[in-house]
């Protein structure tokens, strides 16, 4: 693993340049890697198979780069200047096929320094960090398949960026798998019929009132002090009220909650 670093001096330089920097942004070959001698190799091969959709491939790539950085500290895992210069280099055309500005919505600037660089949001939003953060907020080595609930929450773009860029979300590992116990669990109860199938509004609402629970009871209850098991019997009780709530049970049913 190559732990490269950018100078602090040399990021606000990139950062404030932007504008008078755009063409640049679309050029095949890393322009930032020529000046400081770095190769733009792309070294583990992270791609875009279908232009159509770049966010096919991000499942995979986000764990070829886990599994190559997976022992990256937090210091690092969170820090600008360590991802911008690996954006801007190393992983310079996977960059440019998974977020080329020549797609950006709204203001090419704004997107650069979202996506090359943090912007408001952060190591979440960032093309390489955001991948990272995705499987160390759900990476379970005790699972048979301790990517499972990478996979639930790359199967939903929505849902991804909901999740990492909930704070408390974000560092509550135990919230965290409460909340993809309980989206398979609704998932189980719409197999079953014994609640409708939620259309595709209907689940966001649900994953974002989930999270809204999850910020306001963490105030009065810390989620962290909680086993798995008494974490998603405390969710349960809140979601089938939910589930009541919006209509989601068959009228026929009787519920005993």
């Amino acid at each position: 693993m190559k732990k490269l670093y950018l100078e602090n001096t040399k990021l606000l330089e990139l950062k404030g340049t932007i504008q008078e920097n755009l063409e640049l942004y679309t050029s095949k070959e890393s322009w930032l890697g020529k000046e400081l001698n770095i190769t733009a190799s792309n070294l583990l091969q992270l791609k875009v198979t279908n232009t159509k959709n770049r966010s096919a491939d991000d499942l995979d790539n986000a764990i070829r780069l886990y599994s190559a950085y997976k022992d990256l500290p937090y210091t690092l895992a969170s820090d600008q200047n360590y991802w911008t210069l690996l954006t801007h280099t190393e992983y310079w055309q996977f960059m440019r096929e998974r977020w080329p500005i020549e797609e950006a919505q709204g203001d090419p600037v704004e997107f650069i320094k979202t996506r090359y660089f943090f912007g408001q949001k952060g190591m979440y939003r960032n093309g390489l960090s955001r991948l990272w953060w995705y499987v160390e907020l759900t990476y379970d080595k005790e699972l048979d398949d301790p990517y499972k609930y990478t996979k639930l929450l790359l199967e939903d773009q929505d849902l991804a960026g909901q999740t990492i860029e909930n704070k408390f979300l974000s560092r509550n590992k135990v919230a965290m798998r409460a909340l993809f116990e309980m989206l398979e669990y609704v998932e189980k109860l719409q197999e079953e019929g014994t609640i409708h199938i939620l259309t595709g509004k209907q689940r966001r609402n649900l994953v974002r009132d989930i999270a809204k629970y999850f910020n306001l009871s963490g105030a009065v209850e810390m989620w962290d002090i909680l086993s798995p098991t008494e974490a998603f019997d405390k969710l349960t009780q809140w979601v089938h009220l939910y589930l009541k709530k919006i209509g989601a049970y068959d009228s026929l049913l009787t519920m005993s909650y």
